[in-house]
């Protein structure tokens, strides 16, 4: 990086995880969201890399001193970011209309007793 200058990064979503990169000299943060997880952060220094799901912690790890120009661009590339918790997928409801019982699950499941295939099995 030209100058020592810290640089924010968006990058493509890929599958489904939405990844940032944030690099300054001797370091990089790379940010990932699924939808399962929430947020992660992997941390790189010379010679070691840590993964975080803790503000406080990576914090702690990158040991960049606040009040710094490249630690207050850390500092606001994190609080640019929504930390909330990853959303729950939607629950299913555990009630079954009408439709679905009547017309759900295959047809092998709607056969009266006069069917002769009423009492076949499959074995498989």
């Amino acid at each position: 990086m030209a100058g020592g200058a810290a640089a924010a990064v968006q990058q493509a979503d890929h599958h489904s995880v939405k990844q940032d990169l944030f690099t300054a000299p001797g370091l990089y943060l790379l940010r990932q969201v699924d939808r399962w997880n929430g947020a992660s952060y992997i941390a790189w220094k010379p010679h070691v890399s840590q993964s975080f799901t803790d503000r406080r912690q990576l914090l702690r790890f990158i040991a960049w001193p606040a009040k710094t120009p490249t630690g207050d661009a850390i500092r606001a590339w994190l609080d640019s970011h929504d930390d909330a918790p990853a959303t729950e997928p939607a629950a299913a409801d555990d009630r079954l209309d009408a439709m679905v019982l009547t017309t759900g699950f295959g047809p092998e499941c709607h056969l009266d007793e006069t069917d002769p295939n009423y009492q076949t099995r499959t074995v498989i």
